[in-house]
């Protein structure tokens, strides 16, 4: 996509590109409040029925790179529609699902649209975009992604109720439709030639396969334990397929993925502090629900309502940050991002029974704040760290990343929680505590040390980022 200065275009596609990160977004959230009322519409198990989300991961996760690469190659308008169209098809198969296995098959459909639309996404906007408005428009295109997170919990359980299941997801096919029509009359071809250019089969098959066992390792591993034979054999599965994978890219003429960008300092810096961030706020993620309504005793909508404190602080910061990045650059607002994130994870692991709903909000504001500042300039940092051939590669590498880090943080932080819940459970039971007080003092106690690790391993991204500035000035 050409850059289009002193002309709309570029508005029209934020906005085409808004909406498809708002419906890619959202199905994550609403989705995901659905599996109670799924596991007994269709009389199996909740081991069954999370696959509704497991196989949307694998299959996502799996093709983003792969995607990129093609839109490079080819044309991101046409992949664009593509996932749009093939989003919205998986919406309609979702909603006419008989069974269970006809649902998760319909959401493997649905994946691979999600794919495209997000790998595609933030590099038609860079595109688009001068080089002096590209944090802005990113902020925004980012903004889009928290309010589909936030929009997600509250529209879903509304439907629910409301309209029963399916409704989740055909509600949400006129939507789709309008960002496929949007996409095909007002997106540009890129304009470039394509000749010569060639797509590496073995590395795209290796890359799949490596991908998906490692999911697969990081979901079984979360559940059960990393070190059963479950999880252990698609983890060597993954080693040797992504070791297969770096053998081929070395080798191809033109590889799918150029491990050459990692030599590229903000590329690859912006893309490890994105992983360490994601790894740690997939903690506080997953468990901040438990604490407020299984510690805290709050009703759903209460917990909703706090939470919303995290995704308008980030929605109303998010374009903010990405405007300043293009004023003062993009290292000092993703380090303040960083230790504002890492402190409001430390200030989170110390709330308990005692804590007041004002000091939930501020400790939930401060992190929103964090996360505001960071996600805005990270991403055009890394967009802009690339020459505009690679833009599909780089933007499917950061969405990739932040898919990993998000199985991964959440498999990781069960486990945490998981273990030490026991531990306190043991260690209390001689209390001859009510089994009421016994349950809420072990499950803040795992809540508060799991969100410790959470902050600690954001710390490490901080000065890992410390770091590579200092590099740079020396």
């Amino acid at each position: 996509m050409e850059e289009t200065k002193g002309s709309n275009y570029k508005w029209l596609a934020l906005l085409i590109v808004s909406i498809g990160n708002f419906m890619e977004t959202i199905d994550f959230s609403i989705v995901n409040i659905s599996f109670p009322i799924l596991t007994k519409v269709f009389d199996t198990e909740l081991s069954i029925t999370l696959w509704v989300t497991v196989a949307y991961l694998l299959v996502s996760t799996g093709l983003m790179l792969i995607i990129g690469r093609l839109g490079d190659i080819f044309s991101r308008k046409k992949v664009y529609i593509l996932g749009f169209a093939c989003f919205t098809t998986g919406l309609i198969l979702c909603s006419l699902s008989q069974s269970i296995l006809h649902l998760i098959v319909s959401r493997v459909v649905q994946g691979i649209g999600g794919a495209m639309i997000m790998t595609t996404g933030f590099a038609i906007v860079t595109a688009a975009f001068p080089e002096r408005e590209r944090g802005k428009a990113l902020g925004i295109a980012g903004a889009m992604i928290s309010a589909g997170l936030l929009t997600g919990p509250v529209l879903g359980g509304f439907l629910l109720d409301t309209l029963g299941w399916r409704s989740i997801f055909y509600t949400r096919v006129p939507v789709g439709i309008i960002g496929l029509v949007l996409s095909w009359i007002l997106l540009r071809e890129p304009g470039k030639s394509t000749a010569g250019a060639k797509f590496d089969i073995w590395g795209a098959a290796t890359l799949f396969g490596g991908l998906c066992c490692l999911l697969l390792f990081i979901n079984l591993g979360g559940r059960a334990s990393f070190i059963s034979l479950p999880a252990l054999i698609p983890a060597g599965g993954a080693v040797l397929l992504l070791t297969l994978f770096g053998v081929q890219e070395r080798r191809a003429e033109q590889p799918l993925v150029d491990l050459n960008l990692f030599r590229n300092r903000p590329f690859a810096n912006g893309n490890i502090g994105l992983g360490m961030l994601v790894l740690a706020l997939s903690a506080q993620i997953l468990l901040m629900p438990f604490f407020l309504i299984d510690g805290m005793g709050y009703s759903a909508t209460k917990t909703g309502l706090l939470l919303a404190a995290v995704s308008i602080t980030s929605i109303v910061l998010g374009p903010l940050s990405g405007w300043l990045s293009d004023k003062v650059g993009t290292k000092l607002l993703c380090t303040v991002g960083l230790a504002l994130t890492c402190l409001a994870l430390f200030l989170l692991s110390g709330l308990d029974l005692a804590s007041t709903e004002a000091d939930i909000v501020l400790r939930l504001v401060i992190y929103g704040v964090g996360l505001g500042i960071f996600f805005s300039p990270n991403s055009s940092s890394i967009m802009g760290s690339v020459a505009k051939a690679r833009l599909g590669t780089a933007s499917a590498m950061m969405n990739t990343i932040r898919q990993i880090g998000m199985s991964g943080g959440m498999a990781i932080a069960g486990a945490i929680f998981s273990s030490r819940q026991s531990s306190y459970a043991t260690q209390f039971a001689p209390e001859n505590l009510s089994p009421e007080i016994l349950q809420k003092l072990s499950l803040i106690g795992s809540y508060q040390d799991t969100i410790l690790v959470a902050a600690i391993i954001c710390g490490i991204g901080l000065l890992a980022t410390l770091a590579f500035i200092r590099r740079q000035r020396v």
